[in-house]
């Protein structure tokens, strides 16, 4: 079955329709993921006796606006609290972007190329270059934002590719916003898992828009828990539209996380260290192979692997599933057909099982070369 027809070609995000058939959970052999394992009611002990009804707040739950801000260390007034980073980057593009122009980078993950047509935008790519390490192509950049952008969009560290933004591409971006009066979005919810400790985009001023959540990072997927952080006028407005299509949050996941939030620089300790050694082992399974290639990741749990010449990633994905009940996502997702995305966030027994397949998988679809 092709990726068209298993995501459904018409559906508006197909990657997410693909995910949610090919990507059910953590097993053992599901190089998929694009989170860390999620956390239980053991690693977070919270009060059960909540009620079913919390003071919401215009901008969120206030005490859980509170714990987030001191996390981040931005003033509160800077920080609205979503329901997930989805719905953090949609609500960005109702209030900066409706009926105006979105410039995205690409490779991209598809819902940030998919949300201008669903806010009535028009949208172009400008280029994240792997000879150079993933970082921007300064002329495509300047040729996507023109006259009408009203939002450029980046992901930091890069989905799906791991690397990290670098400064003097941070700041062409700001200086293409302030060029045409647009804002720019910085989607950090791998930010938290670079292995070398930065600070968010959002300190760079009032044109910067950053969203984040405790989905990739932190492992509680489950409570739909995330954030924006930017100018207050800007919180204002995004607020109201947050009224119209998420009026509130669930007060379970709200009490989770005011519980997990103090332990949260703990949790991100332990997950980073867990997070170098499976990354060592990954990098050592790519270049032992030497038929295919990545530019290393600089952190979280993903990295973005070329495939040898003239391997269709769909192709190998469907082989690698019905062959060896291995899970990976086709590049074609994020408009490189010659790669993969390769989660290596599992245990480190099952990754090594997962890689030994994914290995046999390639060796099964080398190309026969004539004598």
């Amino acid at each position: 079955m092709s990726r068209d027809a298993a995501a459904g070609s018409s559906a508006p995000f197909p990657y997410m329709r693909w995910a949610k058939r090919h990507l059910t959970g953590f097993s053992g052999m599901n190089l998929g993921m694009s989170g860390v394992p999620g956390l239980t009611a053991a690693d977070v002990p919270f009060d059960r006796e909540i009620g079913w009804w919390a003071p919401e707040g215009e901008y969120g739950d206030p005490a859980l606006r509170a714990l987030l801000a001191a996390h981040l260390g931005v003033p509160p007034e800077h920080l609205f609290v979503s329901a997930g980073a989805s719905l953090a980057n949609f609500l960005v593009y109702l209030s900066e972007a409706r009926g105006g122009h979105v410039a995205v980078e690409t490779p991209a993950y598809e819902a940030l190329l998919r949300l201008p047509a669903a806010v009535g935008a028009t949208v172009s790519t400008f280029a994240r270059v792997e000879a150079s390490g993933w970082r921007l192509d300064p002329a495509s950049v300047r040729a996507a934002v023109r006259p009408g952008t009203k939002l450029l969009v980046v992901t930091d560290l890069h989905n799906p590719s791991g690397t990290r933004l670098h400064p003097d591409d941070l700041r062409l971006l700001v200086a293409e916003a302030e060029r045409v009066d647009a804002v720019l979005l910085v989607d950090e919810v791998y930010l938290e898992l670079d292995l070398e400790r930065r600070t968010s985009a959002a300190t760079l001023g009032p044109r910067v828009v950053v969203t984040n959540s405790l989905t990739k990072a932190h492992g509680l997927g489950g409570l739909r828990i995330g954030w924006i952080v930017a100018a207050p006028d800007r919180i204002e407005r995004i607020a109201g539209w947050n009224d119209l299509v998420c009026p509130a949050h669930p007060v379970p996941s709200i009490a989770v996380a005011k519980a997990y939030l103090p332990r949260a620089a703990a949790f991100l300790e332990r997950t980073r260290a867990v997070v170098a050694d499976r990354l060592d082992r990954a990098d050592a399974w790519v270049r032992a192979r030497g038929d295919v290639s990545w530019t290393r990741p600089h952190g979280g749990i993903t990295g973005f692997l070329r495939l040898p010449p003239g391997l269709d990633a769909d192709r190998l994905s469907e082989h690698a599933q019905a062959k060896r009940g291995l899970s990976l996502v086709p590049g074609s997702f994020f408009q490189a057909p010659d790669h993969v995305r390769l989660s290596y966030g599992l245990p480190v027994p099952d990754l090594e099982r997962a890689l030994t397949a994914l290995g046999s998988c390639l060796d099964d679809l080398r190309p026969v070369r004539p004598r």
